[in-house]
């Protein structure tokens, strides 16, 4: 599978809203950096750190944090995608867009970094207030 295919598969999936269903689309180990604008992010290690901060993510916002790739671009084993999301914590709407790069071995995410378009306005929403 194209990486590009794999992680749009990934996205449509993550949108059903059942986070272990991600798992197979994860590597043992892989590595996911997050911005730290909230508790439950940062460098995380392994799937099941990855799917706790999508439950940590989806219970915050009650279930409304929706994430879809706008653009992707692909070379041999990595792939860009802008993703764009909303979410609405403590009646506050937020959306934003983010440059996402994963790297792809084996048919599975073994790397991602996420880089915000607005790390300030990130920060604000997903503090732990």
């Amino acid at each position: 599978m194209r990486a590009v295919e794999l992680i749009e598969s990934f996205y449509r999936e993550r949108e059903l809203g059942v986070p272990q269903r991600l798992r197979r689309f994860l590597a043992d180990d892989v590595i996911w950096r997050e911005p730290e604008v909230g508790d439950h992010m940062g460098e995380l290690r392994g799937p099941d750190a990855v799917i706790d901060m999508m439950v940590h993510a989806s219970a915050a916002t009650g279930g409304t944090f929706s994430l879809k790739v706008a653009e992707a671009i692909e070379v041999t084993g990595h792939c860009s995608v802008v993703v764009e999301w909303t979410a609405v914590k403590n009646g506050q709407m937020l959306s934003g867009r983010e440059l996402a790069v994963f790297s792809v071995t084996a048919d599975q995410i073994s790397a991602a970094l996420f880089l915000p378009e607005n790390l300030a306005h990130d920060r604000e929403f997903w503090s732990e207030r």
